[in-house]
Parts: C-alpha cells; structure tokens; sequence
C-alpha cells in the first residue's frame, strides 16, 4: 500500500518502539509521541495500517499492535528526493519531487535525498551520480561531512571547518582546492551527510 508521510513516520515509530523494548506502545504513548489531541486520530491511522496488513491489533490487550510486514514490499522506507548538491563548485539549488527508498536503518522521516553532481568527494567514497542521505541540521561539527547553502542559492557537499574569521569547505581530492567563505554568514548548514545510495550500471 501506500502510506503518507504520517503512516510512514507512524508505522517507524511502532516498528522502532519495538526494536527497541521488545513490545509495541500503548495508545497514550503514540498519542504524546505525536502530540495529538485526541486518541481517535491514533485509532483512525493504525486502522488504516491494519487494512493494509501492516499491522495487526489484538483486541481488549493494552499493547496488542503486532507489526506484520515492512511499509513496501521490499523493506524499505521512502524518502523525498530533493535535487543536486554539487561535489566540485557550488551550483545553483534545484528542487525536484521524487523519491527514493532507502534501507530502515538509515531511514527517518525527516531526511531527504540528494544526488549528487561531481567528484571533488571521491576519497570520501562520494562519487558523481550517487545519492546521499541527509540529516537536516544547521550546525555541524568540524570535520563532518555536510551539505552546505552558500548565498542561499548554491548547494555544495564538503567536509566543514568552522575557523578564525572565515568558514573553510573541504574537498576529499586534492585536485580542488578549498572553498573559503570570508563571511560565515553566508554559509548555511543544511544537514549532515548520514548514508549513501549508489546503483550500478
């Protein structure tokens, strides 16, 4: 079936839940996790789960939401896919509207997708073409690998230094140089790089 993003983040809540204890949450638990006002939106949305042989729920039983099967039929979870990200210069942002499916463990449901455009990442096994997955954050850590907004319309995936006066962004080869941002304000963190998808011809 298909779910919308609020099945898809409800049915990995109830799956991670109970990765995690070892039993599935209880209503009240689902409802403060989501912070909704009424426990009858959770019956509605688990109900649909249900009539797509997602989920099962045992009568009269407080934690009785057996999980039956993954949201697709390959076990994956679905993700947008937002545009490029350039690994080499800076590129102008582009927007799209796919998706793609990534594998549970790197999924959560606000990541996205990007594919990427250049092979200034290549020692960090980011090649032209693959697509990487992507924490949203707007801080980062030196030496995180990230995707960065420059002038709020160039995207770019680089290793990042936050330093004295100037924001430097990394390339892992060493045919290109650095970018060095003068003024810190002009860099956005958009996410961290947490996965990466590539397919073979």
């Amino acid at each position: 079936m298909t779910l919308t993003p609020r099945q898809m983040e409800l049915h990995d809540f109830l799956t991670r839940f109970h990765q995690k204890h070892g039993y599935a949450p209880t209503i009240a638990e689902i409802q403060k996790h989501f912070q909704l006002n009424s426990p009858a939106t959770v019956h509605e949305q688990l109900a649909t789960l249900e009539r797509g042989g997602l989920i099962r729920r045992r009568k009269h039983v407080q934690r009785g939401i057996e999980i039956l099967q993954s949201s697709s039929p390959s076990g994956e979870c679905e993700i947008p896919l937002l545009g490029l990200v350039a690994a080499g210069s800076p590129i102008e942002a582009v927007l799209t509207r796919e998706t793609v499916f990534v594998s549970p463990d790197i999924y959560a449901p606000d990541r996205f997708a990007l594919r990427v455009r250049g092979d200034s990442m290549k020692d960090e096994q980011i090649a032209d073409g693959d697509l990487i997955v992507v924490e949203p954050t707007q801080t980062a850590r030196n030496g995180q690998t990230v995707v960065a907004l420059v002038d709020d319309q160039e995207a770019t995936v680089k290793k990042f230094y936050s330093e004295r006066g100037h924001v430097r962004l990394q390339p892992a080869n060493e045919s290109y140089k650095p970018i060095i941002i003068k003024s810190p304000r002009r860099v956005k963190i958009q996410g961290l790089v947490v996965g990466l998808i590539r397919k073979y011809k």
